[in-house]
């Protein structure tokens, strides 16, 4: 009988994001298709479930709408699943709790880590995140900094815009720290496992764009068709009951 093939652990690239709302080719769109076309099994969508920040919660669109928004925008590319393990970690870190003591849990990637590579441990978890996020990351701004980096294996996916949106002076400043924050985690073997790339589709389009934005062109370039009729139909941001009837 022939041989079993050796096993091979999958690779799962995780792309957290708000989501509010997801955009298009330019933003999330553009970069979960690049992900995808890489050499991973999968490209799992993290929607945010609940903020870091107390001062900070509740100024978001629900999470089951941006979760659906998510659905929508990314049904078509392969590879990329739509996952609420953020919500799932909330919850189990949770149980049991009253509504005082759950306004006071605070779930960060590191927690989500944690349980994403103990229920999955045959998977190779890679981190995508812009230029900006990394170096916030590598800088030590995050809670539990060196426990994000290691439970991915310091594998990690930074991307950064076109230098023609790169912030004109600062570009140059910005690529030096870039690439002194990926120096200072890249382990000295061989095969680096932090890439920095950068993604031909990707613009300055952003959700706070979005949210401000009443210029419908301008929203049909930000949005794919689906995300902006589901907008339209839920009277959601500029779309709002309160944004037509304001003076």
């Amino acid at each position: 009988m022939p041989k079993t093939p050796g096993h091979r652990r999958r690779r799962v690239c995780l792309f957290g994001t708000s989501a509010d709302p997801p955009t298009g080719e330019g933003g999330h769109l553009g970069i979960a298709a690049h992900l995808a076309a890489m050499d991973f099994d999968e490209v799992r969508i993290l929607p945010v479930y609940r903020h870091m920040f107390g001062n900070k919660r509740g100024k978001q669109a629900p999470f089951r709408v941006r979760v659906e928004m998510c659905q929508l925008l990314f049904r078509d590319v392969p590879k990329v699943v739509v996952s609420e393990a953020e919500r799932i970690c909330f919850e189990r870190a949770s149980e049991g709790l009253c509504d005082e003591e759950k306004a006071t849990i605070r779930i960060g990637t590191a927690d989500l880590l944690d349980m994403l590579t103990k229920d999955e441990p045959d998977v190779d978890f890679t981190l995508a995140l812009g230029a900006d996020t990394f170096i916030d990351l590598a800088s030590g701004k995050w809670r539990r900094t060196d426990d994000v980096i290691n439970l991915v294996g310091r594998r990690m996916i930074v991307f950064r815009r076109r230098e023609s949106d790169a912030g004109g002076g600062n570009a140059l400043e910005r690529d030096r720290l870039l690439r002194e924050s990926i120096a200072k985690w890249q382990p000295d073997n061989a095969h680096p496992s932090i890439q920095l790339i950068q993604i031909p589709a990707l613009s300055d389009v952003s959700s706070s764009a979005v949210r401000r934005s009443t210029d419908e062109a301008e929203l049909k370039a930000m949005l794919s068709s689906n995300v902006l009729e589901y907008l339209q139909q839920n009277r959601m941001y500029s779309y709002s009951f309160s944004s037509e009837h304001a003076e």
